[in-house]
């Protein structure tokens, strides 16, 4: 028994360096294969020139760069176990970029931005619309008072009124108050209310908004001409004068009347899409 398997080992030792080359051989054509097989899948899919790359990608052929890229990323996920379906993937991709480089090189394809030379079409908007827009600008600064301005305003003014009816001395002085309080209410009309502390002291300052700001002057500038052009026409269109119709006592009402109004009635926020 011992003899048996000496000689089986001497007969393996003697065969083995005769089948280590068929071995290797084999070895070296089955690693071999895939290649091939990969090369000639390569040849046969660039030689075909049916392959619409567009089709292949599931994209327009208006498609931008990243849009093309994002879909070969996505389809070489979804068939990462399909080598074929991958090969025709990068096929297509390639074949849409250089499309896309030839046309950009002859000037066919238009640039991302638009040159300011290029004619554009013109758009043209109607009459009626233009109005609508005109008249829905007109009226957006202008808002039914609520309960708590109206009591903010009407009383502060109307005391302002009634002290220049008074002393009519202080008419100009009182006018310039009644407008600047004017102001400060049309303007912060719609806002949030100022921070105070403990001690009822306003704690913080806000910047001053452009838009808002020169509504507000706009409001209270078109206040003023209204009640000169109304004054003129009282005492210049032959209003016989008494002591009810006297300049001493019609100015300061209608000063009063006009700045009242369009404190009620107007607003400077929340009028434009951006107050900065």
């Amino acid at each position: 028994m011992r003899g048996a398997c000496w000689l089986l080992v001497l007969a393996l030792q003697v065969v083995q360096p005769l089948l280590l080359p068929a071995i290797a051989r084999s070895s070296s054509r089955s690693s071999a294969r895939p290649l091939a097989v990969r090369s000639r899948m390569i040849f046969n899919l660039a030689g075909d020139d049916n392959i619409n790359g567009y089709r292949e990608l599931g994209l327009p052929e208006d498609a931008t760069y990243d849009k093309v890229m994002d879909a070969f990323m996505a389809l070489s996920e979804t068939y990462s176990d399909d080598p074929e379906r991958i090969l025709t993937l990068e096929l297509a991709k390639n074949k849409v970029l250089d499309e896309r480089l030839k046309q950009r090189m002859s000037g066919n394809l238009a640039g991302a931005i638009a040159s300011p030379f290029d004619e554009r079409a013109k758009v043209r908007t109607s009459p009626f619309v233009l109005a609508k827009r005109l008249v829905q600008r007109t009226i957006k600064p202008f808002e039914v008072p609520t309960k708590a301005h109206t009591m903010a305003c009407v009383p502060l003014l109307s005391f302002m009124t009634t002290a220049m009816l008074i002393a009519p001395r202080v008419q100009m002085l009182g006018t310039i108050l009644m407008t600047v309080n004017s102001g400060m209410l049309i303007y912060s009309r719609n806002t949030d209310p100022l921070a105070t502390d403990d001690y009822g002291q306003v704690g913080e300052i806000r910047p001053m908004k452009r838009k808002p700001m020169a509504l507000t002057v706009v409001i209270l500038a078109a206040a003023f001409f209204f009640r000169q052009f109304t004054y003129m026409k009282v005492f210049f269109g032959g209003l016989s004068l008494t002591p009810l119709t006297s300049p001493k006592t019609v100015a300061p009402l209608m000063v009063g009347a006009s700045l009242i109004f369009v404190t009620c009635f107007f607003k400077a926020h929340g009028v434009f899409e951006s107050d900065d």
